[in-house]
């Protein structure tokens, strides 16, 4: 058995040589082929100067290219760092500089904007475009294609040795401080969810796994590994279908896709559309929801559509990955509220503990949730003030040595023992799935010469989770409208951070300290 994610790779290769690895649109590759060609540029990566422990940028839609480049950087023995290619220029730059980021692996849809990278990261030694010719070598970057021109990789230096408590990937988050934060994971923190999340959703020879997830975000982990780990095929959902809910019906069906993997709010989105229950999905047999509350009325209206299939509520923060599970069991009828997030995985031990530390006991006592065990990541890169407030040792066992993750989620117990989902302790927020710090969009606010005040409020929607509202104060005399500071900020988060209204005020309400009335925010934006 693997212990390494690009072992499941290899063994694949060996044991299934010919089966399809990745079926992209009307291009594939086979578990032999995929894994020959990133042997082949793990040694090119290697004679580029990449070595062990290195961290490797990954800047690329999901593709055969993109599977091919973080197979192939596991392969060299560094780690993968996927990178949302829509986030502005600014921030992916930061990422590239932050983790020390010399080698970029790229596409031809990527290429122009890596090359806009050139002058502001300033870790950047080598470019490798995966798919085609690049430009001739920039005076600080030197640019290569994959394969080689002469179509022979050969043989190269000798893949390293890498044992699973080595970096497997660095995922960026939201940072409060107006900085995302990378979350390091290692093989045996990343195997420990790929093999529990192979058996929970009964992933096996023959399925047809989608890979709606971007690179970037943690649910792609389970669409890449798991489908691995059992020889399926992984069939990545195409680039900006999202956007069309009945065109992503449409290829679940045309795809006969058996597992499908996504937040809630895609689903949301289906189960909208006028012909929703006219689709044959028959060969769908399981449904994994992540990220976010799935609402009460589409969940319904999937149960109801399409009742032979299993519904699975998964949840857990990038630093765990999936720490409990649920699967749906009641009627549509039954249901009235949010279902459960669920009991703990295999690979996660659970408890509550209240505001002073203490553990939480009385099953209906709000306490904030937190894991311990193989799930748990090493921390975050580079920063050991904040790995040391959210990783701590384990308080209880110190004699074991582990530490413990503190989720900053709050839950209860019901009556069977699963947990129940109550929100954030701090100010954090999901929309669209994604993890939102709204400090980091407040500090972006801030970066505007004009604005004086600034505070981003949620405003709870049955779809995507949370809209985004931002409340500022101008300095005397501005002459920036909320859809100037809207433009203005999207040159520093990644779309999905950008709020939807920017409302200006004379000033912003405070509390009796003198903070910024959040609550008073948050109900101003809601009666609008």
């Amino acid at each position: 058995m693997a212990n390494l994610l690009h072992e499941l790779l290899a063994e694949m290769a060996a044991s299934r040589p010919d089966a399809i690895a990745v079926q992209e649109k009307d291009r594939q590759r086979s578990y032999v082929e995929l894994d020959r060609e990133a042997s082949g540029l793990a040694r090119r990566l290697l004679e580029l100067g990449v070595a062990k422990g290195d961290r490797v940028g990954l800047l690329a839609h999901k593709s055969i290219e993109a599977y091919l480049g973080l197979y192939a950087t596991m392969k060299a023995g560094a780690a993968y760092v996927p990178i949302d290619r829509r986030s502005p220029v600014e921030r992916i730059a930061y990422q590239i500089d932050d983790c020390g980021i010399e080698t970029l692996l790229v596409t031809s849809h990527t290429l122009g904007l890596a090359q806009e990278l050139h002058d502001r990261a300033g870790a950047l030694r080598n470019l490798i475009c995966l798919d085609g010719d690049i430009a001739a070598d920039s005076d600080t970057v030197l640019s290569w294609s994959w394969p080689p021109p002469n179509g022979q990789a050969g043989n190269g230096p000798p893949l390293p040795h890498v044992v699973d408590t080595d970096l497997a990937y660095i995922l960026y988050t939201s940072g409060s401080t107006g900085r995302p934060k990378g979350v390091m994971i290692s093989h045996a923190v990343s195997m420990s969810f790929v093999k529990w999340s192979n058996r929970e959703a009964g992933v096996e020879v023959g399925d047809r796994v989608s890979g709606h997830a971007p690179l970037h975000f943690d649910l792609s982990v389970f669409d890449i590994f798991s489908t691995a780990l059992s020889g399926a095929t992984l069939y990545p959902v195409p680039d900006g279908m999202s956007t069309f809910p009945s065109v992503l019906l449409n290829w679940i069906v045309d795809n006969r896709i058996t597992v499908w993997y996504s937040v809630p709010s895609i689903l949301s989105l289906m189960a909208q559309q006028k012909k929703f229950a006219d689709r044959d999905l028959s060969g769908l047999r399981v449904i994994v929801f992540a990220g976010e509350v799935f609402p009460v009325p589409y969940l319904r209206a999937w149960l109801q559509t399409y009742p032979e299939i299993t519904y699975m509520n998964w949840f857990g923060p990038t630093e765990t990955n999936v720490i409990t599970s649920y699967i749906v069991t009641q009627p549509p009828e039954a249901i009235d509220k949010p279902v459960p997030i669920g009991k703990p995985t295999d690979n996660a031990d659970l408890f509550r503990v209240d505001e002073d530390g203490n553990r939480v006991t009385d099953p209906d006592r709000v306490g904030e949730l937190l894991a311990r065990g193989p799930c748990v990541a090493l921390g975050y890169w580079g920063d050991a003030e904040k790995t040391a407030q959210r990783f701590v040792d384990n308080f209880e066992m110190p004699w074991l040595r582990d530490r413990v993750c503190k989720t900053g989620d709050l839950v209860t117990l019901d009556a069977a023992g699963n947990y129940l989902y109550q929100g954030r302790k701090d100010h954090m927020v999901k929309s669209r799935g994604y993890r939102i710090e709204l400090g980091e969009i407040e500090a972006a606010l801030f970066k505007c010469s004009e604005v004086v005040d600034a505070a981003v409020v949620p405003v709870a929607d049955d779809v995507i989770g949370n809209r985004l509202i931002a409340y500022v104060e101008l300095d005397a005399g501005a002459s920036i409208d909320g859809e100037g500071i809207r433009v203005f900020v999207a040159d520093h988060v990644p779309r999905y951070m950008i709020p939807e209204s920017v409302r200006i005020e004379s000033a912003l309400p405070k509390t009796s300290n003198g903070k910024i009335d959040r609550q008073a925010l948050a109900r101003r934006a809601a009666e609008r």
